[in-house]
């Protein structure tokens, strides 16, 4: 079977719109989100009716999390950044708020006896309300140590924004909304030969674009600006 894995959508409706349009073109058996669909971009909202509607499989981002939780789950998030999630909190309806709920923060599987780790970024503690390690791991190169030690054949993770592989173990697939060109991404794993292709595919950017521009949300300047490359 072949299984379709994108991560960090954030909001980015084109984006999403666009990867699963192709993924109909590609004979896919199962559609994987590592997370993080809401948050920083536009339409929330509009994401998870998408994803819901395509029976998209989900394990909980950080960004889920600040929204099941609360974001006092860290340190990170100042006041603005507060307010910029309590929007969210009102954007996204019940059945959708059900839907997340539901969501775990890992998904294993096992194909041909290789076994597989799909989440948002590797686990530190899964009994903290905040379980992922500090992105640092990965600057710092504690990342590999903690992946050598996981007792899986292959890991697919996001969070992190930008693409890597790691031993050929660990896959992160970068961030499919947080762009800054009209270029998105997803990646395709064959459960068969094991083979792993990344497919980078263009949305509507400048549908993309008016969207930022006629919502009115708490720091959309500033995350427009760093997500995004758009200067309002």
């Amino acid at each position: 079977m072949k299984i379709a894995i994108f991560s960090d959508i954030h909001g980015n409706k084109e984006a999403l719109t666009s990867i699963l349009n192709d993924i109909k073109k590609e004979s896919i058996d199962e559609i994987i989100s590592l997370g993080d669909n809401i948050g920083i971009g536009p339409n929330p909202k509009e994401c998870m009716d998408i994803i819901i509607d395509n029976n998209v499989k989900v394990v909980l981002g950080n960004h889920e999390l600040y929204f099941l939780k609360g974001t006092d789950i860290t340190n990170d998030i100042d006041k603005d950044e507060k307010k910029h999630h309590n929007w969210i909190k009102k954007q996204i309806t019940e059945k959708q708020k059900e839907y997340i709920e539901k969501c775990s923060l890992i998904l294993e599987r096992e194909y041909n006896g290789k076994k597989i780790l799909f989440e948002h970024f590797l686990i530190e503690d899964k009994s903290n309300n905040y379980p992922f390690y500090d992105l640092s791991i990965v600057k710092d190169k504690k990342i590999k140590e903690i992946v050598n030690e996981l007792n899986y054949d292959k890991i697919f993770i996001g969070h992190e924004h930008k693409d890597f592989i790691l031993n050929n173990k660990l896959y992160d697939v970068g961030s499919s909304g947080c762009r800054k060109d009209n270029k998105t991404r997803y990646t395709i794993l064959d459960t068969n030969t094991f083979e792993i292709e990344t497919r980078i595919i263009e949305y509507d950017r400048k549908s993309f674009e008016e969207d930022i521009l006629k919502t009115d949300y708490p720091e959309k300047e500033k995350l427009a600006d760093w997500f995004f490359g758009i200067e309002l």
